[in-house]
Order: C-alpha cells, then sequence, then structure tokens
C-alpha cells in the first residue's frame, strides 16, 4: 500500500484497535513465554503511530528502546506526538518495507497487522530476520482473514445468510492471483519463518475477543460501539453514488456485478441493523489473530 493510502487510514487504524488485545496476555508472553528478563532493543516494521510501543514498553524490562518503521509521515508525526515526554527512548524511521534495510542490529524484530497487507511479503519477513541479532527474537502478529470473518457475529441479525465470507473469499483470491496481498499469509509464517532459518517457532493466539454489550456501562458501550463501527464504515448508510462507486470498485477486484451487488448490500444491512439497534445489539467479533514467532540461530 502507499504512503498516500495510509496518511488517511489514522482514524481505522485507533479505531481498530481498540480492544485489539489484552495486556495481562501480551504480560504472560513477555514473562513466561518469551521469557525477556534484560532491557531489549524493539523494531517495529509498519509501527504507524507506535501502538505496539505503546503496548509494549511498558511491560517490557526497564530501559527498553522502541524504533518504529513506517511509510507514512502523518502516521510518524503522529507517534512522535505520542511519545513525546513519555520518558521512553524511541526513534522513527520513514522507509518503505520492501526497500527498508535496518543498519542497526536489535534484540527484537515485530509487525502487528503489517504483512498480510504486503505483496510478497515474505520479503519483509527475511529483513525482520536480518534486523535482529544472534539469539534474537522475530515476533509476527497477524489476522487471517477466514478466521476474522467467520467470528463475527451479530444478535438479531443473521450474518451468515448474508452470503459474504465466499464473497470475501473470492476477493482475496483474485487479488492473490494477480500479485497482490494474501489474506492468509497469517496461516503461513510460522512455516516460512522455519524455513527462512528461525528455530524455536511457536504460534499463540491473541485471546481478546470483542464484545460490545449494550448491558454495560453506558460511557464504554458507547466507546466500543463507536471504535467498532468506525473501523468497518457500519457507522454510516452508504448513498446510492457511494452504492454505485462500490459496486464498480468490488467488479474491478474480481466479483461480478451481481455478486458486487449482494456484497454491498451485505454492508448496508450489517449498516442499517446496527445504527437502528445501537441501543440493544450485541456485537461480538473473534478475529484470531496468530501471534508467531522464531528465534534467531546463534552464529556457527
Amino acid at each position: 500500500m502507499s504512503e498516500a493510502f495510509w496518511n488517511e487510514r489514522l482514524d481505522f487504524l485507533k479505531a481498530i484497535r481498540t480492544g485489539w488485545c489484552n495486556e495481562d496476555y501480551i504480560e504472560f508472553l513477555i514473562e513466561k513465554v518469551w521469557k525477556i528478563k534484560k532491557p531489549v532493543n524493539l523494531v517495529d516494521f509498519g509501527c504507524g503511530f507506535g501502538y505496539v510501543g505503546l503496548l509494549f514498553l511498558p511491560l517490557l524490562p526497564k530501559g527498553s528502546t522502541y524504533t518504529g518503521v513506517d511509510i507514512s509521515e502523518k502516521l510518524l508525526k503522529e507517534a512522535e506526538n505520542i511519545f513525546e515526554g513519555s520518558g521512553y527512548t524511541v526513534k522513527f524511521i520513514k522507509a518503505d518495507l520492501n526497500e527498508y534495510e535496518s543498519e542497526e542490529k536489535y534484540d527484537i524484530a515485530l509487525s502487528q497487522a503489517v504483512l498480510r497487507h504486503i505483496p510478497n511479503a515474505e520479503k519483509v519477513l527475511g529483513k525482520m530476520i536480518q534486523a535482529i541479532v544472534p539469539e534474537g527474537l522475530v515476533i509476527c502478529m497477524e489476522s487471517d482473514l477466514e478466521l476474522e470473518k467467520a467470528g463475527c457475529y451479530f444478535s438479531g441479525l443473521d450474518y451468515i445468510e448474508l452470503g459474504m465470507t465466499e464473497l470475501h473469499r473470492k476477493l482475496y483470491r483474485t487479488e492473490l492471483k494477480n500479485g497482490g496481498r494474501d489474506y492468509r499469509f497469517a496461516m503461513k509464517i510460522p512455516m516460512l519463518m522455519q524455513e527462512l532459518g528461525l528455530h524455536k517457532v511457536g504460534v499463540r493466539m491473541n485471546d481478546s475477543i470483542k464484545f460490545i454489550n449494550p448491558m454495560e456501562d453506558e460511557e464504554k458501550h458507547l466507546k466500543q460501539f463507536k471504535a467498532l463501527t468506525e473501523a468497518w464504515g457500519w457507522n454510516k448508510q452508504l448513498s446510492e453514488i457511494d452504492k454505485t462507486d462500490y459496486i464498480s470498485g468490488l467488479m474491478g477486484r474480481g466479483l461480478s456485478r451481481e455478486e458486487a451487488e449482494s456484497y454491498v448490500d451485505g454492508i448496508s444491512k450489517i449498516s442499517e441493523y446496527l445504527m437502528t439497534n445501537k441501543d440493544n445489539a450485541y456485537v461480538i467479533q473473534a478475529p484470531g489473530t496468530l501471534i508467531s514467532y522464531g528465534t534467531k540461530k546463534s552464529a556457527s
């Protein structure tokens, strides 16, 4: 994706990461699984506004540092503003991940919700491995589209009946066939880590499930509902012009007109249902995000 694309995605990125994970689970991974006991230097491939740094630095041993790499000037500026005065040692680098070659060596290279958006992401995974010291750790936190879309439930609305799963499947298969992104890349990462020379490869699953509960504290419910609907564009009804443009775009991505119209109809039904029932609709999202990790072998 281009810099211009991500420059316009700041609000989306912040919304989609609301409730993305439970800090106590990340703390468990750091302490019990990865056993990080000493300060580490962490590089974040595709850092966006620095979400991973905000999540990891308070949980890592004191003295750890964070370097974020991203193509978007706007997102990096937001990250700098967020960390200003934080007391943490941070640095941000503007670069295209396909071209980036790290001049430094880090203890940990991490990416979160990035690789599935990059064509030929295996190349970037290789760059992450090159960026770490021997016995360093590579961590990839990625969602598989099949799990993500299947893990949606709306009380009062039969999501499965909308028939969008097959349409999503056709869209991403067409894109991959044409040299685009691989939305199932998350499932391939552990295998690729092993084949690229890492050892002690393991896979966990993010334990966070978004539960939009209208019977919960009103302020909390409104915040969660707003974040969810804004992230996926379910916070407004599409105009006829919007629908026409949307259908045209989907046809350009491999759907027939009938399929594109069905897809847009499904989006409209979700939006209409949520906007009409915002005070009583339960929504559950179980994205099934995989957390894959591996260790770089010591030089022989």
